[in-house]
C-alpha cells in the first residue's frame, strides 16, 4: 500500500504536469497506444458482452458527435472527482497544521476566497492539455474499446462516480482520457472511507506541496 506521502507526491505529479509537456504526459503514460491495442483485441474477444459493446460504442458515437472537445468538457469529468476530494477535506484542521510554513499560509489566504475544489480541477485540466494529442485521439479506433472497458471497470469499483459521469451525458466513456491524472485522487477518497488520520496525512502533505507550487 501507498504511504500517505508517495499518494500526495503523485497527486502534485498529475497537477504539474502541465510543466513537462507532451513527452513528460507519453513518459507518464497519459497517452500509451499500446494499452490501447490490448484493449481492442480484448474486445474482439469478449464474446460474452458483445451487445453491451455494441451499445456503449453507439452510446460513444453520440457522444463525440454532441460534444466540442474542450477544457470545459474535461473539466466536468475531472470535477466529478475533485469535488468529492475537496469536500472530504477538513480545512479547519488543514489550516492548522500547514500554517507553519510562509507557502502554507500564502496558499490558505488564497483558499478562503475560492473552491478549493476548482483550483485543483484547473490544474488538472490545464495539465492534460499539455500533454494530449487532441487532434487525433479519439479518432482511433482502439480508443473506443479502452472507453468502454475503462468506464465498464469504473462502474464495478466506484459505482458512485461512474453514475455521476454518466448523468451528466455518457461522461463516463470519456473517464479513460483522464483516468491516470484522477488516479492518485481516486485513491485519496477511498482512504478516507478507511483511515480518516491517514486521509488527513495525504491531504496535509499535498497542501504543503501545493502551497511550494505557482499557483
Amino acid at each position: 500500500m501507498d504511504s500517505a506521502k508517495d499518494i500526495a507526491k503523485d497527486m502534485l505529479d498529475a497537477i504539474n504536469v502541465v510543466h513537462s509537456g507532451f513527452l513528460g504526459a507519453l513518459a507518464k503514460g497519459f497517452i500509451s497506444f499500446p494499452v490501447s491495442m490490448g484493449y481492442l483485441a480484448y474486445d474482439f474477444l469478449d464474446t460474452e458482452h458483445r451487445w453491451n459493446n455494441q451499445n456503449d460504442t453507439y452510446r460513444f458515437a453520440l457522444l463525440i458527435k454532441r460534444v466540442t472537445f474542450n477544457k470545459e468538457l474535461i473539466g466536468k469529468v475531472i470535477g466529478v472527482f475533485i469535488d468529492d476530494f475537496a469536500s472530504r477535506i477538513n480545512l479547519v484542521l488543514m489550516a492548522e497544521r500547514v500554517s507553519g510554513n510562509i507557502a502554507g499560509k500564502v496558499l490558505f489566504s488564497k483558499l478562503t476566497g475560492i473552491n478549493l475544489g476548482i483550483l485543483i480541477s484547473e490544474r488538472l485540466v490545464a495539465a492534460f492539455f499539455s500533454g494530449a494529442a487532441i487532434g487525433t485521439i479519439l479518432a482511433v479506433g482502439a480508443e473506443v474499446s479502452r472507453a468502454i472497458y475503462t468506464s465498464r471497470y469504473l462502474a464495478e469499483r466506484n459505482p458512485s462516480h461512474y453514475q455521476k459521469l454518466r448523468d451528466r451525458g455518457d461522461l463516463d466513456l470519456l473517464y479513460f482520457l483522464v483516468e491516470d491524472i484522477v488516479k492518485p485522487f481516486e485513491k485519496a477518497i477511498d482512504i478516507s472511507n478507511t483511515n480518516i488520520d491517514c486521509f488527513n496525512e495525504v491531504c496535509q502533505c499535498f497542501l504543503d506541496g501545493l502551497g511550494s507550487l505557482e499557483i
